[in-house]
């Protein structure tokens, strides 16, 4: 393999992101697999999110990497057989390079989706790259999917003609995936991004539109519908990018993480979202959580590489998880004002075990100091004895003698 990016090594080398809170119950188990860029946005958008299993296969790097390189990864972090898939909830299709699938991976692909399970592809038909859309187009896969890949297909990819555009939700769509979101302003999210054109097929619905990216003003952007007994959707955007983009930008629609969950949990037959705000509210305190303890995770590391003491921070910790753990389990079973008081009581411990840790820390360190203390005393103590001795006392001076020519 030839020099990647150290971003692309890392994530390969850990190509399976699982995260599992002490909860009991059902999570959702995604399956992604798409563009290396994308999954590091799903990495951001799910990091700490106690709802979902994330297991990432790369197919895409736009030339960073050759291809022998993904077609490597595919092979190893596939699922090997179709028992396997079936293990998955949810399939996210993110802009990978579908021709480096085999007939049998996409015929799995399609066969999961018609038994259960949920799914989303992105950028309509994922690239303007004729090798690209037309393998999708032609595959098996793409008829469990609302868009008409075909149609888009033949339009050169529904390259958009501009790179920016807004969105408006359909407040007549039957299910409340998007319109709770309606009076938090997520329409005012001016997205400055290249997006697909998307061709609903017939029995699809049509959850938001999208205007300005096309000469056709204004065309569908999210569409969804029942296949067999899946349930798919198509985004016309790309994960992580445009309307999808926070946190990846923070300027963008910051309600994106609550949205792409009230998909998930859309497209898998699960109770949707209600209170959007206390859901936000507890998701950023779920983030925050994860974040503090990431920290206590790296101080105590730092006091462990000095040999020193750490079970008073150890201690601290278990109980931090275990409060974590009660969070997220009110958190699984969409209690959101119960999740909340749970994680904000773990979040008022924080100063405890950072004090813990902070002692910890300096009693690691006493040693260090005085180490330090006694080599600059030491130092100090010599030169001045050195000074002493030859400039003041002056016994080991010697006056120069004067030679005969002198």
């Amino acid at each position: 393999m030839h020099d990647e990016p150290l971003r692309f090594v890392l994530l390969i080398t850990m190509a399976v992101f699982i995260f599992l809170p002490s909860c009991q119950a059902d999570r959702i188990k995604m399956f992604v697999t798409g563009h290396i860029g994308i999954i590091e946005s799903m990495h951001r958008f799910f990091r700490g999110e106690p709802l979902v299993e994330y297991v990432a296969v790369p197919a895409r790097d736009d030339g960073v990497s050759r291809m022998d390189d993904m077609l490597r990864f595919i092979r190893l972090y596939f699922p090997r057989t179709y028992e396997q898939m079936k293990t998955f909830d949810f399939i996210m299709l993110a802009s990978p390079e579908y021709n480096l699938f085999t007939p049998k991976q996409d015929e799995w692909i399609y066969n999961v989706i018609r038994e259960g399970a949920g799914g989303v592809n992105d950028g309509s038909v994922f690239s303007v790259v004729s090798q690209i859309h037309t393998a999708w187009a032609n595959s098996l896969a793409q008829r469990a999917f609302p868009n008409d890949a075909p149609a888009v297909s033949a339009r050169g990819g529904g390259e958009s003609v501009s790179y920016s555009f807004s969105l408006t939700i359909n407040r007549d769509y039957p299910d409340p995936v998007l319109t709770p979101f309606v009076p938090f302003g997520v329409e005012k999210a001016y997205c400055y991004a290249a997006s697909r054109l998307v061709i609903p097929r017939e029995g699809s619905g049509t959850l938001a539109y999208q205007t300005g990216n096309f000469l056709q003003g204004t065309v569908a952007y999210l569409i969804a519908w029942d296949y067999e007994k899946g349930r798919t959707m198509t985004c016309g955007d790309f994960m992580g990018n445009g309307w999808l983009s926070y946190p990846t930008w923070p300027s963008a629609n910051q309600y994106s993480p609550d949205i792409l969950v009230n998909m998930l949990l859309y497209c898998t037959k699960r109770k949707l979202i209600e209170d959007v705000e206390a859901f936000h509210r507890v998701k950023s305190s779920l983030a925050e959580f994860r974040s503090r303890m990431a920290v206590l995770v790296s101080l105590k590391d730092f006091i462990d590489k000095f040999g020193a003491n750490t079970q008073g921070i150890q201690n601290e910790m278990q109980r931090l998880e275990s409060m974590y753990a009660e969070a997220a389990a009110y958190y699984m079973e969409s209690d959101f004002a119960a999740s909340d008081e749970a994680i904000r009581s773990a979040l008022a411990e924080f100063p405890r075990a950072e004090e813990v840790a902070r002692k910890e820390k300096d009693a690691a360190l006493f040693w260090v100091y005085v180490v330090e203390w006694l080599m600059t005393s030491s130092t100090l103590f010599v030169s001045g004895f050195v000074l002493w001795t030859l400039m003041v006392r002056r016994r080991l001076y010697r006056a120069v003698e004067a030679t005969r020519l002198g």
